[in-house]
C-alpha cells in the first residue's frame, strides 16, 4: 500500500475557498512532536510527524486535511478493503484516491465533495497523476447526507471520510450515514468510516 506524497500531486493553489499549502517539518519540530505524544498519550490532535515536506487543504479557513503519517495511518483499511465499485465521501487532498484507484479489482471510484472550490483545485492535477485510472473517477458535487443516488445504484465499497476534527460527536453521523447507505452495498461488501473504531474506544473510555 503505497500514498503518494501530495506535495508531488496537487501544486500549491488557491481556487475560491479551497487552497492547498505545502509545509517543511523540520527535524527538531518533529522531535517535539515525538515529545508532546509522549507526554500527552491519547489526547486528540496529538501525532507525530516525521520530518518531511506535505500538502494540505483549508477550505474556508478551516485545516481539512494533510497528508502527515496520522492521516495515511488512519485510511490504511479502506485501501486495503476497497475492491469492485467504490464509493467515498469526502475528496480531501485525494490522497486514498490513487492507491484506490490503481488497484487492479477496483472498477471504479465514486466520490461525494460538497466544496466545488475543492474540487476544482484538486481534480485537474490529482487526474493528471492519475494517467490512465483517472478514467475510473466519477466526481459528484452533493452533501452525503443529503445526496440520492440513482436507483438500483450500489458499490461493493463505501468509505466515509468527511470530518475534518476528531471527535466522539462524529459516530452519531457515522451511524446516521451507514443506515442511509445500508441498501446501496452489495452481498459481501464492506462499509468504513475514518476513525470510527479509535472514536468508538475513546467514547467507551469517556
Amino acid at each position: 500500500m503505497s500514498f503518494p506524497s501530495m506535495h508531488m500531486v496537487i501544486p500549491e493553489a488557491r481556487v475560491g475557498d479551497a487552497i492547498v499549502e505545502h509545509f517543511d517539518v523540520s527535524d527538531r519540530d518533529s522531535a517535539f512532536t515525538r515529545l508532546r505524544d509522549t507526554l500527552n498519550p491519547g489526547r486528540p490532535g496529538r501525532e507525530y510527524i516525521p520530518p518531511g515536506r506535505y500538502a494540505r487543504l483549508r477550505i474556508v479557513g478551516k485545516l481539512v486535511m494533510t497528508d502527515t503519517a496520522m492521516e495515511r495511518e488512519s485510511n490504511c483499511a479502506v485501501v486495503r478493503e476497497a475492491r469492485g465499485d467504490v464509493l467515498i465521501a469526502g475528496l480531501g487532498l485525494g490522497m486514498i484516491v490513487v492507491p484506490i484507484a490503481r488497484k487492479p479489482e477496483v472498477r471504479s471510484v465514486t466520490v461525494i465533495e460538497r466544496s466545488a472550490d475543492a474540487i476544482a483545485l484538486v481534480m485537474p492535477p490529482l487526474g493528471k497523476y492519475l494517467d490512465d485510472t483517472a478514467s475510473k473517477l466519477i466526481v459528484v458535487l452533493a452533501d452525503a447526507f443529503t445526496w440520492r443516488p440513482a436507483k438500483g445504484a450500489a458499490w461493493d465499497t463505501i468509505y466515509f471520510d468527511i470530518w475534518s476534527n476528531i471527535s466522539t460527536g462524529n459516530l452519531r453521523e457515522i451511524v446516521r450515514l451507514k443506515r442511509k447507505f445500508r441498501q446501496r452495498i452489495r452481498l459481501g461488501g464492506w462499509m468504513g468510516a475514518w476513525m470510527q473504531r479509535e472514536l468508538q474506544a475513546r467514547e467507551r473510555r469517556l
